[in-house]
């Protein structure tokens, strides 16, 4: 088992890892190059085949909902509004949980160095907006720990206690994977900011985003860009690797660009 001694703090057979923050937030390149179309394709396969097999464990799906109506009853006693399941929030911290107790590892970066946002604009294939990400693991023998042990991991961390309650969020979505003496819990919260009609193929064609960019409000100005925190590299031709993006104004002369699913260019 490998934990990040730059992010966890370990403490009584858990692990906590700082919040991971949405793209807005945390602008470092990280991810492999527009150009580099392979790497992008084996991590959604990795993440597709971890949704299939748990990474080695089990996915535990009651706990997990059970997840959203804790974290719900800590934003009413902190006067946050509640949040609401989102699917695609759920799958991507599935895939992520499976993938971390696959590979035995506690971190926001893949090995490859695919962040939070990365994976949801993977794997969300209708969802315009960026996720921020909690993780903890727990480790030890006797009875598996339960949700409220997993959440007061949570509370026991200024950050992802902050990250749990924080009101700008109104979705969420969480996933746990169980293995003999392991837990590995995943929580994602988002605030999409437009989600698209039908969901947009990985391999889209020029048809599939004139239809997407076409459902999407015209004050976000739509647009198809590089996929946003991916490392810059030579690109021969339109770049193998895209993003459809939206721009939101959040004050006078400001905005963020948020985004939404990546994909595969086609013919």
């Amino acid at each position: 088992m490998t934990v990040s001694r730059r992010a966890a703090l370990a403490f009584g057979g858990a692990a906590l890892l700082g919040p991971g923050l949405a793209r807005t937030d945390d602008l470092r390149a990280t991810a492999p190059p527009a150009a580099d179309a392979a790497a992008w394709s084996a991590y959604e396969a990795r993440l597709r085949a971890r949704l299939a097999d748990a990474g080695g464990g089990v996915f535990d799906l009651a706990a997990a909902r059970q997840m959203l109506d804790l974290a719900n009853r800590a934003r009413e006693v902190d006067n946050a509004p509640p949040v609401d399941w989102q699917d695609e929030l759920a799958v991507t911290a599935r895939a992520h949980a499976a993938d971390l107790a696959r590979r035995g590892y506690v971190e926001h970066l893949s090995p490859e160095g695919f962040d939070p946002s990365h994976r949801f604009w993977l794997l969300g294939r209708t969802t315009v907006g960026s996720p921020s990400e909690n993780i903890a693991y727990h480790r030890g023998e006797g009875a598996p720990a339960d949700p409220g042990q997993l959440l007061r991991i949570w509370r026991g961390s200024p950050g992802h206690w902050r990250n749990l309650l924080r009101a700008s969020h109104t979705h969420a979505g969480f996933g746990l994977v169980r293995t003999p003496g392991h837990a590995w819990l995943v929580g994602l919260f988002a605030q999409p900011l437009a989600v698209l009609p039908e969901p947009l193929p990985f391999r889209a064609r020029s048809p599939d985003l004139g239809r997407a960019l076409r459902s999407l409000p015209g004050e976000l100005r739509p647009r198809l860009s590089v996929p946003q925190g991916s490392r810059p590299g030579a690109v021969s031709g339109p770049p193998p690797v895209l993003q459809i993006t939206a721009i939101r104004r959040v004050a006078p002369g400001a905005f963020d660009i948020i985004g939404g699913p990546i994909f595969l260019a086609g013919d």
